[in-house]
């Protein structure tokens, strides 16, 4: 392919690098619990990437490169694959017995802010615990990001590499300088976790199932009970906390970064944002009406509280099962399998098609039904004020009909594990758009049920998920591999 090998070494050992100091915390906290055996799988990986990282970031430290477009979707793909397989290092030398293949799921499943797990927390160290959610809260906003800042002195172009990990309609670029945007990213990433962090500890949930929880709340990772301590503050008041903030990392953060700069009327005027909360508030209405209608909850409070958590565990795509779901009439699933499928905001933590694009593929629906009418007519997409190229309509036509594909041949896949329809319908959905959890045997996000070739394949749609697709699916192409074609 004539990659650029240099560049990937580069990048590749920068984050290594990064991986091995975000991986101190839970070092530290294996030696103050005692757990010698976490301590030392910890510690060997950690000194291993950190050394690895370190030498490679000084032999390529005079190193400027141009990316091109090609070696952006390769790096990332590499770059992912590089924590992940690191990411599990911990996992295997704790020396308490977890299969490889065990290993290989929980760490796919951290990176990519996924709330499936097929080992149980309460069976981990509270340092292997600290890790997952580590992971999740770096994976979610994103390696690539976390490259280009660290790599802010190498000349190489961060906004290919955003478009390569994040090809949705629209990349954040809100300042002039890539690495000023992620910079202002970060911030308000931090400045939000640390809100949270607050919230949950005055809701007297223990310091460090409030720090796991905030963790993956704002990567929309789900929840780690860790004890039950979650379940057992499970106030309406922990209940909302977590909901909300879950539901402010769905959002676009150039929202956020647009409010920080006084940018009101750019924030007024956004048409994803007003299309997303209307849905998350009509979804609640309605499923809050339903549950009190039929009588699974005893009053108007609680079965609002309930369906605005259950709305938005699935639509920021958390995945994390505050109201028993699998209990609920089938309408209200059926919404909330729909609400998964539609996913949070283009430029946020969560996961699934994104709000614009079902937008954009609703006014190409409508657009068909008037061009039936008037077939000589010109009428072109429009976001708002804005007229969608055509280009960019064609490609989110294109990721719909893929990503409907690639489900559906996946419940083909999952089908030959022979369980129940609920739980074979559902579980590639919870999957590919990273939610985790489902209906039937997946229910509280556990794929235990599965055997390990299907956890694999499970890991493989996680990947595929996160990274939309394209970075995956375009290595089997032939022209990315002929060096005269792809640029």
């Amino acid at each position: 392919m004539g990659a650029d090998k240099k560049l990937i070494f580069r990048t590749i050992s920068a984050i290594l690098l990064y991986e091995g100091i975000s991986m101190l915390p839970s070092y530290l906290l294996a030696l103050y619990d005692h757990d010698l055996g976490p301590a030392l799988g910890i510690g060997i990986t950690m000194l291993l990437i950190f050394v690895c990282g370190l030498t490679g970031v000084r032999l390529t430290r005079r190193y400027k490169a141009k990316i091109k477009v090609r070696d952006s979707y390769f790096l990332v793909l590499i770059c992912w694959l590089t924590v992940i397989g690191t990411g599990m290092l911990p996992y295997l030398l704790s020396r308490i017995g977890i299969h490889p293949v065990d290993a290989l799921f929980e760490s796919v499943a951290a990176w990519t802010t996924s709330s499936a797990w097929v080992l149980n927390v309460n069976n981990l160290p509270r340092a292997l615990i600290l890790w997952r959610a580590t992971a999740s809260w770096l994976g979610g906003m994103g390696v690539i990001l976390i490259a280009i800042l660290i790599l802010s002195t190498l000349g190489v172009n961060g906004q290919k590499l955003v478009n390569a990990e994040l090809p949705g309609p629209s990349v954040m670029k809100t300042s002039a300088r890539m690495k000023d945007t992620i910079k202002e990213l970060y911030f308000i990433y931090f400045m939000l976790s640390a809100i949270e962090l607050v919230l949950l500890l005055a809701g007297r949930i223990p310091r460090f199932e409030a720090l796991v929880n905030t963790m993956t709340t704002m990567s929309t990772a789900g929840l780690i009970d860790y004890h039950r301590a979650i379940g057992t503050h499970f106030t309406p008041y922990v209940k909302v906390v977590l909901a909300v903030f879950s539901l402010l990392s769905s959002i676009n953060f150039a929202i956020y970064i647009n409010l920080r700069r006084r940018r009101f009327r750019l924030v007024k005027e956004d048409v994803e944002l007003r299309l997303y909360l209307a849905i998350i508030a009509a979804a609640t209405v309605f499923i809050a009406v339903v549950l009190r209608i039929t009588g699974v909850r005893g009053d108007i409070f609680q079965s609002a509280v309930d369906g605005f958590a259950g709305v938005v565990s699935f639509a920021s795509t958390s995945g994390f099962p505050l109201a028993r779901v699998n209990g609920w009439p089938t309408i209200c699933k059926v919404l909330l399998l729909i609400l998964m499928l539609i996913g949070g905001s283009a430029g946020s933590t969560a996961g699934g098609i994104k709000v614009i694009r079902f937008a954009v593929f609703f006014q190409i629906i409508r657009r068909g039904v008037y061009k039936r009418i008037h077939p000589n007519a010109v009428k072109p997409i429009r976001i708002g004020k804005r007229q969608m190229a055509s280009e960019s309509v064609s490609s989110i036509a294109t990721f719909i009909l893929l990503f409907l594909a690639v489900y559906l041949l996946s419940a083909v896949v999952l089908s030959l594990q022979n369980l129940d329809m609920e739980t074979t319908l559902s579980a590639p959905v919870a999957l590919f758009t990273n939610t985790g959890v489902g209906f039937g045997l997946v229910r509280d996000a556990s794929y235990e049920c599965f055997s390990h070739l299907g956890r694999v394949y499970c890991c493989l749609l996680m990947m595929a998920g996160r990274l939309e697709l394209y970075a995956i699916l375009i290595l089997f192409s032939r022209s990315f591999w002929n060096p005269e074609r792809a640029k």
